[in-house]
């Protein structure tokens, strides 16, 4: 009985562990908890394989392992595509969005954005938002993955930092304009000889601005 009650305990310990999340911190402010094997396609058809790469969170930066060890930021110019794991990303303002969905030309992404300014609410080391030019010291968030640091040292401190928080934004990439997944992006996209039939698709079909399925859908719509 003492056994069964033992290998209970210790199943629901392995379970509980296996479950838990991995969320960046400011020692670890990246989207993925490890670099991941990937490839970055340039406009003239040349690509970069066999590349570790990770998302980070200060400006959705490509960063990339280098042969000595240590992390650099990867220039968005002229790069096509890039994908991570089994995840694809577009540039989209200087950002990396995740690719959602496709629909011809038109396409759906997805934006993972660190919360850093409300990690400084409430006054702190600077006070201001984040966009104003004193916060660029970063000095009060100390965070890693900047300065090209070492990637045997950072995994020392990998789960020191505090946790930061992340908001999920999509887009629309329409004609080559990026487009706010919500209703007054779309309705000021399409404009006011479309909005009503915009609307009679939404309803129809029962469209969630916050769900990806319900925008994959709205997708097709809007290439049309």
């Amino acid at each position: 009985m003492k056994r069964t009650v033992f290998s209970l305990l210790l199943l629901t310990a392995v379970v509980a562990v296996s479950a838990q999340k991995y969320e960046p911190n400011t020692k670890w402010p990246y989207l993925y908890e490890n670099f991941e094997q990937g490839t970055i396609y340039f406009q003239d058809n040349q690509k970069n394989s066999s590349t570790e790469l990770n998302v980070h969170l200060w400006g959705n930066a490509l960063h990339y392992l280098g042969s000595d060890g240590k992390i650099y930021q990867s220039n968005d110019k002229n790069v096509m595509r890039v994908e991570i794991g089994s995840d694809a990303y577009l540039f989209c303002d200087h950002q990396l969005m995740q690719i959602v969905s496709t629909e011809g030309t038109a396409v759906l992404v997805k934006l993972t954005k660190g919360e850093f300014d409300s990690m400084q609410s409430g006054g702190g080391a600077y006070g201001a938002s984040l966009n104003s030019s004193a916060s660029r010291d970063l000095s009060s968030l100390d965070l890693g993955g900047l300065d090209t640091p070492e990637l045997g040292k950072m995994l020392q401190e990998k789960n020191d930092g505090r946790i930061i928080p992340t908001s999920i934004h999509y887009y629309f990439i329409l004609g080559g304009q990026q487009v706010e997944a919500t209703k007054k992006g779309v309705e000021r996209h399409v404009g006011s000889d479309k909005v009503a039939d915009l609307q009679k698709f939404v309803k129809e079909n029962k469209i969630k601005w916050k769900k990806e399925d319900s925008l994959a859908a709205l997708l097709k719509f809007l290439a049309n």
